[in-house]
């Protein structure tokens, strides 16, 4: 099985999970995303790793004309109700399915750390984008401003050997991101950290959130559920707060880059 159908089938196993507690945890950071690049009105916007279609809707409410991309056929499914007006498919990031040129802005909100190869992800965004356009990168910031580090570690120590795991913070060091945009053609003209608060009102809540992402669920396949419950649990404890309700305080990266 080829990495991007690797992940696609992980982050499609609980996608209805994800769409209702975890994507809009960054909802910030898809705002500040949103005010940078406006104005959105007629932008032909390609969202990579679209998941469930939470940037994209409110780039659809903005104004843009949407079109997005995800490996999980689930996760479109979602984007597609949510969207009516937009035009997803199920792909890969590293082969898009466009001519060249077809973009004003493509966005990677997250996704680009889970390719196998993320440079050639890269091209291939630069490729789809019209000249003079843009390309957006949202990134964790460094693993010390992210409460959810702990988690995110845990559940990457509990894949299974076999799978392809991205390391969580690969691309999160001063100057990656930049090195990266810069091989694939692309001049930064900005770069924001954006905090990004987790919050849910309870235990429950909180596990349904985290897991069902793509490593999560990675783990769960290769470990006893029980077992990468309790993981998760004791990864966030420091974060529990009184009344059981956990809060996380996170922050994001994004660089935009022009063509």
């Amino acid at each position: 099985m080829g990495t991007a159908m690797q992940q696609g089938a992980a982050w499609g196993m609980r996608a209805a999970d994800w769409s209702a507690v975890q994507e809009w945890k960054a909802r910030p950071a898809y705002e500040a995303v949103l005010d940078a690049c406006a104005p959105w009105r007629e932008t032909r916007l390609l969202d990579v790793g679209c998941g469930s279609g939470a940037f994209a809707s409110l780039a659809d409410a903005a104004g843009a004309r949407v079109a997005g991309l995800d490996a999980s056929a689930e996760l479109v499914e979602i984007a597609e109700s949510r969207v009516p007006d937009g035009a997803f498919r199920v792909g890969d990031m590293a082969d898009l399915p466009y001519a060249d040129g077809s973009f004003d802005l493509v966005v990677s909100i997250d996704s680009l750390p889970y390719a196998a190869v993320p440079l050639a992800a890269l091209f291939e965004a630069v490729r789809v984008t019209r000249p003079g356009g843009r390309v957006v990168v949202l990134v964790w910031s460094s693993s010390e401003e992210c409460d959810a580090a702990a988690y995110l570690r845990t559940v990457h120590s509990l894949r299974p050997v076999a799978a392809f795991a991205p390391e969580p913070f690969a691309l999160s060091p001063p100057g990656v991101m930049e090195e990266l945009l810069a091989l694939a053609g692309l001049s930064v003209s900005e770069r924001q950290t954006v905090p990004c608060t987790w919050f849910y009102a309870d235990e429950d809540t909180a596990l349904r959130g985290l897991l069902s992402s793509g490593p999560a669920v990675s783990a769960v396949g290769s470990f006893d559920e029980d077992a990468v419950r309790e993981a998760v649990l004791e990864s966030i404890l420091p974060y529990r707060c009184d009344g059981g309700a956990y809060l996380l305080r996170n922050t994001f990266r994004y660089l935009v880059g022009t063509r």
